[in-house]
């Protein structure tokens, strides 16, 4: 009986593993991804009215033609630079075959997992694409995107769809064909974002003789004018995705060899909203008269036409033959605001409304490439440092450099203020420009500025008790004046980051004062 038994029991904790082997096996593959589901395209169709011969072709017969392999240099539109290294077929070959005509004007690409990529004939087979050695210059760092890198050297590469690629190396040992049919091309130029063009799954060719249509032209915030010196202009066109502003200062025609304004695009601005504003930098500060000119580039689309945006600075120097009325004489002793066309789509109603304006208006803060301020955004201590530089006319920049600023982007504005007093940064000796600044560190820098007497009482809020010492002058000097307030909740929140939009209220306070 008990032999009996233990062969039962054998035979059902077999059965066991069995199913237990199915069930495993069951579940791993409905978790495979959808991408992998879609990968190894096994046919190529080429079709459209641009061609006179279209084409359906095996993965078998795509292997059989004449390969062609590089590494190409790529950047995509976070923006990060990246190597690739494909092999595969030439496009010009595959159009050839298919008798691609010269009335052939774009060419559509279209993914098994629906993903689309226009090219025009132009960019994709006439204009010059590169590899370039030097994409990466002397830094390996992943965001530098936006630092350009060498075009010395440059090797000029064949767009292929590419039956073999690596993502992220150059290395050829590393490439598996997981992404075919990939889309690949080179660079235009050293900072030309083309990673988004690298389309995988590719399944179908539409070659057409539909016209492309043309891309929008730049805008500028403010428009072309008169402006205070230290202005910063913001560009931007309709989508702020592919389509890259590109512009110069010099009173050349831009190309897409001239400084790129959109350097994030739009579809990563959650993501990236603390550098967005570092990285898309509105041009300036604008001290002299200044000619800005602009064009957008973009995928699958031909050049916008170039805009020209002039502006004229109080007091600049002008070019001989051109200079107005002499200063100095009426009307033009008063002092006044200077003030700008302010356009910002975000705003309206907005309790810190006219003092977002003003403060604009005097060139101190600028909105967002895409026309927005982002009122209730958060604020960096480098940022506010800038603005408050700025508003208060503060021109002395040989303060101090603290460990952490000889590189930023705020470095004369962080050294200004230091020198003024303004700042004295952490015990470290950093002044941790990036981090967000809090109301108690505003009131501090503010009050400073302002120059205000001390308070004769100490603040009376509900959470006083949670204010650093080093910071209760400064903020029962600043509520006393008005400058800053607490909430409804009789809370002054020291510890709290502040907002753009409290920043500008405070500073606009504080020059009233």
């Amino acid at each position: 009986m008990q032999a009996i038994s233990l062969q039962r029991k054998n035979w059902f904790y077999g059965c066991l593993i069995i199913i237990l082997g199915l069930l495993l096996f069951c579940m791993a593959n409905m978790m495979t991804p959808a991408t992998a589901l879609a990968a190894g395209t096994d046919t190529l169709e080429i079709t459209g009215d641009g061609v006179t011969t279209p084409l359906t072709l095996t993965r078998e017969q795509l292997e059989s033609m004449k390969q062609y392999q590089h590494v190409y240099s790529a950047i995509n539109t976070w923006p990060t630079k990246k190597w690739y290294v494909g092999k595969g077929v030439k496009l010009r070959d595959l159009f050839k075959q298919a008798g691609m005509t010269e009335e052939a004007r774009l060419i559509r690409f279209t993914s098994s997992d629906g993903y689309v990529v226009n090219l025009t004939v132009k960019e994709l087979l006439e204009d010059k694409r590169y590899y370039f050695p030097g994409l990466k210059g002397n830094t390996a760092k992943d965001g530098d995107g936006h630092i350009p890198g060498s075009a010395a050297n440059p090797k000029e590469v064949e767009p292929i769809l590419a039956l073999e690629s690596v993502e992220g190396s150059d290395n050829p040992d590393y490439m598996n064909d997981l992404n075919a049919l990939l889309l690949m091309l080179g660079q235009r130029a050293v900072t030309e974002q083309n990673g988004n063009l690298f389309s995988k799954y590719v399944n179908k060719i539409e070659v057409l003789t539909a016209e492309p249509e043309k891309w929008d032209a730049p805008q500028a915030n403010p428009v072309s004018g008169e402006a205070p010196a230290g202005s910063m202009i913001a560009l931007s066109n309709a989508h702020m995705d592919d389509d890259k502003v590109y512009y110069t200062t010099d009173g050349s025609t831009p190309t897409l060899n001239s400084p790129m304004y959109n350097w994030i695009a739009r579809r990563w601005w959650s993501a990236r909203a603390d550098d967005l504003g570092k990285v898309n930098c509105p041009v300036g500060p604008i001290n002299e008269d200044t000619v800005i000119k602009a064009i957008t580039i973009g995928p699958g689309k031909y050049d916008s036409d170039v805009v020209t945006f002039t502006y004229q600075v109080a007091g600049a120097e002008s070019e001989p033959g051109t200079e107005g009325p002499a200063p100095g004489t009426g009307e033009q002793n008063k002092e006044e605001e200077p003030q700008q066309t302010v356009n910002l789509n975000d705003v309206a109603g907005h309790w810190a409304l006219d003092n977002i304006h003003k403060l604009v208006a005097q060139g101190c803060i600028s909105g967002y490439p895409d026309g927005s301020f982002k009122p209730d955004s958060t604020i960096t201590r480098a940022e506010f440092a800038a603005v408050l530089v700025k508003a208060f006319k503060l021109e002395d920049n040989d303060g101090k450099t603290f460990t952490d600023t000889a590189a930023h982007w705020a470095k004369d504005y962080i050294a200004s203020a230091a020198a003024n007093s303004l700042v004295n940064g952490y015990a470290n000796g950093a002044f941790g420009p990036d981090d967000l600044i809090t109301r108690e560190q505003m009131a501090v820098m503010i009050v400073k500025a302002a120059k205000l007497a001390p308070a004769a009482e100490a603040p009376r809020f509900a959470d006083s008790g949670s204010i650093s010492a080093w910071a209760g002058e400064a903020i029962a000097a600043a509520t006393e004046n008005g400058i800053m307030k607490g909430y409804s909740d009789n809370t002054i929140r020291p510890g709290g980051s502040a907002t753009r939009a409290e920043a500008v209220t405070v500073i606009i306070n504080a020059l009233n004062k």
